[in-house]
């Protein structure tokens, strides 16, 4: 992550949080029409996007240039959007984006893993666009993938992609998706329901370095217990940042740990981004297509490793 935001822009994005809270009670008890919810949304993710877009360098910061190789590499994509059924009109070229993304992956990125960041269809109530969705990476990506569930995923994701809630150890990192109950896919609103899970698992493997995946954004009220959720989260010394999508911006937003708001495959610059794991930091790059091909944009982010949780040689390609 580049240099720390000023304390003034702390406690503007603190008092943002609070402002919104009661918003976000009255929306947990379902007294406002899910659209407004979802406008909501929107409008405060425009504007934290303004103020927290990641930085653009003209050249690499020194700490980017490495010249030992990556101990893992991970692709990170988030809302996707799939649809092939022609409706909503916008989704029609979605099949395309998605296919372009997953081949430049595999035959530039080859990472060892995948990450998919909810969203990953979109409309609700036609899972068999999730199984379309699975075909399509298992057919043209040939890498193994971990994913976490989205608003517009619905309920058939748990028999396509597996469970919404995990904790599993990949390339020396300890990644934990959560997965929120959604009360309207198209608002995005719910709750999370698992928090004595979350807070075992944790617990459990307090000393791995780890990152957690969601899809709604945990540095908002995204969901009715985000500020719980945050709190636990935040209270980790093992968590190295969280990833999230939903907001469809890109964004990184410095609390109590980097939270990462990753961009919308979808919509332009259709961009996705790279992990690659090195013993005392993660570098994280972001690819845009420009002028029709995949190109690495010129913004460079990094979560750091604490000393206690450095890895070593030999961490590659663990299970």
């Amino acid at each position: 992550m580049h240099a720390s935001r000023s304390p003034r822009a702390r406690r503007l994005l603190v008092a943002a949080v609070v402002v919104l809270a009661p918003l976000a009670v009255l929306a947990a008890a379902r007294l406002f029409d899910p659209r407004a919810i979802r406008a909501m949304i929107d409008r405060q993710g425009r504007q934290m996007a303004k103020r927290f877009a990641p930085r653009r360098w003209q050249q690499p910061p020194p700490w980017a240039t490495r010249a030992d190789p990556p101990l893992a590499t991970f692709a990170v994509i988030a809302d996707n959007h799939y649809h092939d059924g022609g409706k909503p009109e916008w989704t029609r070229r979605t099949p395309a984006r998605l296919l372009k993304a997953v081949r430049f992956i595999r035959d530039h990125v080859k990472p060892q893993w995948v990450l998919l960041l909810g969203d990953i269809i979109s409309v609700e109530e036609q899972p068999e666009q999730l199984r379309r969705v699975k075909q399509l990476l298992d057919k043209h990506l040939g890498i193994p993938y971990l994913a976490v569930a989205g608003n517009h995923d619905g309920p058939g994701y748990e028999k396509v992609f597996g469970a919404s809630n995990y904790s599993v150890s990949r390339g020396g990192i300890r990644f934990v998706g959560i997965g929120i109950t959604y009360w309207h896919w198209d608002s995005g609103w719910g709750r999370y329901d698992k928090m004595a899970w979350l807070a075992a698992e944790l617990a459990a493997h307090r000393d791995e370095p780890t990152i957690v995946l969601t899809h709604n954004p945990l540095y908002m009220p995204s969901f009715v217990n985000t500020a719980a959720v945050r709190e636990l989260v935040e209270a980790q010394p093992q968590v190295l940042g969280i990833l999230s999508g939903h907001m469809h911006v890109d964004i990184e937003v410095p609390l109590g740990k980097p939270h990462l708001g990753m961009p919308m495959l979808v919509r332009a610059p259709y961009a996705f981004k790279v992990l690659r794991v090195h013993p005392d930091r993660i570098l994280i790059l972001t690819y845009e297509d420009r002028d029709g091909a995949y190109r690495q944009a010129n913004i460079y982010q990094k979560l750091d490793i604490p000393k206690r949780y450095r890895l070593g040689g030999g961490k590659a390609g663990n299970p």
